[in-house]
């Protein structure tokens, strides 16, 4: 066999044994960048699963977001301060007055309200879109705080004894701040200050449980 063929067989060789490195080169880098697209899927699809279970975690929380709501909602929940006006008619024997007399007394009372904090006192449910909170009607809570503001006295004489009087009439103050506070319980306004509050509280509590990613619409009502 002359060199001519020998080196022509070897070329065909090498090229040979080339192009199959180069084939195999190229499946490896395909192989390479297909499981790197595999395991980036593999990835994002945890990611989006851990994302989508942030966003429904809530459901079942509710029982720990209820131990956080029912310490955020103790008394008072909700506190109002109103102003009043009271007129007195004074009797002239009674105050052994000299004439007629009238007084006008201003005060204003804080009042406190407050709803069941007890385990029963509170309904949470989950629903597919989104979360029902269920709770007592407010009640007035503690004695309201009644502070006298100014008064004026009415009367063609100079009242005696004003201080002593004044005391007299200012007595009946806290029995009249607990019949308002009574019937304050039942108005729209402060229910739904008890349910705002209710609600924001909710919010903090259901923010606070570990994996929840996203907080659902609230519903609040009264039982």
């Amino acid at each position: 066999m002359d060199s001519v063929t020998i080196f022509f067989i070897v070329g065909c060789l090498l090229t040979a044994a080339m192009v199959y490195v180069v084939v195999q080169v190229k499946h490896f880098g395909e192989a390479k960048t297909m499981s790197d697209q595999l395991l980036k899927a593999q990835t994002e699809a945890s990611t989006n699963k851990k994302k989508l279970l942030g966003y429904t975690h809530y459901a079942d929380c509710l029982e720990a977001s209820k131990l956080v709501l029912m310490e955020q909602m103790k008394a008072p929940v909700a506190k109002v301060v109103r102003e009043y006006v009271h007129v007195a008619q004074l009797p002239k024997d009674e105050f052994k007055l000299k004439a007629e007399a009238t007084v006008i007394a201003t005060y204003t009372v804080e009042f406190g309200f407050g709803v069941d904090t007890s385990p029963s006192g509170f309904e949470l449910t989950a629903a597919a879109n989104g979360m029902g909170l269920k709770m007592s009607r407010p009640t007035l809570v503690g004695e309201p705080v009644v502070k006298a503001v100014s008064h004026r006295v009415v009367s063609s004489a100079e009242l005696v004894e004003e201080k002593a009087v004044m005391a007299q009439i200012q007595a009946k103050f806290a029995e009249l701040a607990r019949r308002y506070g009574v019937a304050m319980s039942t108005e729209p306004a402060v229910q739904a200050l008890c349910k705002l509050k209710a609600l924001e509280s909710l919010r903090d509590a259901l923010a606070r449980q570990p994996g929840v990613r996203h907080l659902p619409g609230i519903f609040v009502d009264f039982k």
